[in-house]
């Protein structure tokens, strides 16, 4: 009668650290992207094609996770980010938004 009690008791430490593992898929929203993700050549300002190639490489790569961007509707596009309406982003206008955003973002 111990000997299978002891099994049992051993298959269960055997098993308890693989349980307690993270999933290899992330759950929740995710980190919020920062300016450096956007401006792709680095010279402080974010253009209209470098903030369209950047949020098309994150909803792919979410997309690839299994994961959905959750708001994404109500995502404002460049113009409208573009508070000055010169043609760039510059870094206080996109932290305003990033801002806005995280705010209005899901938990889940």
């Amino acid at each position: 009668m111990k000997l299978p009690c002891m099994a049992s008791l051993a298959a269960l430490f055997i098993a308890l650290p693989a349980a307690a593992q993270p999933s290899a898929r992330p759950m929740g929203p995710g980190p919020m992207p920062v300016f450096a993700d956007f401006d792709g050549n680095g010279d402080g300002r974010i253009t209209e094609q470098e903030f369209i190639d950047a949020r098309s490489k994150r909803i792919a790569e979410r997309a690839t996770e299994g994961r959905a961007m959750r708001g994404l509707s109500q995502a404002l596009d460049f113009k409208e980010i573009d508070a000055n309406s010169d043609g760039g982003l510059s870094r206080e206008e996109f932290e305003v938004n990033q801002s806005r955003h995280f705010q209005n973002r899901p938990l889940k």
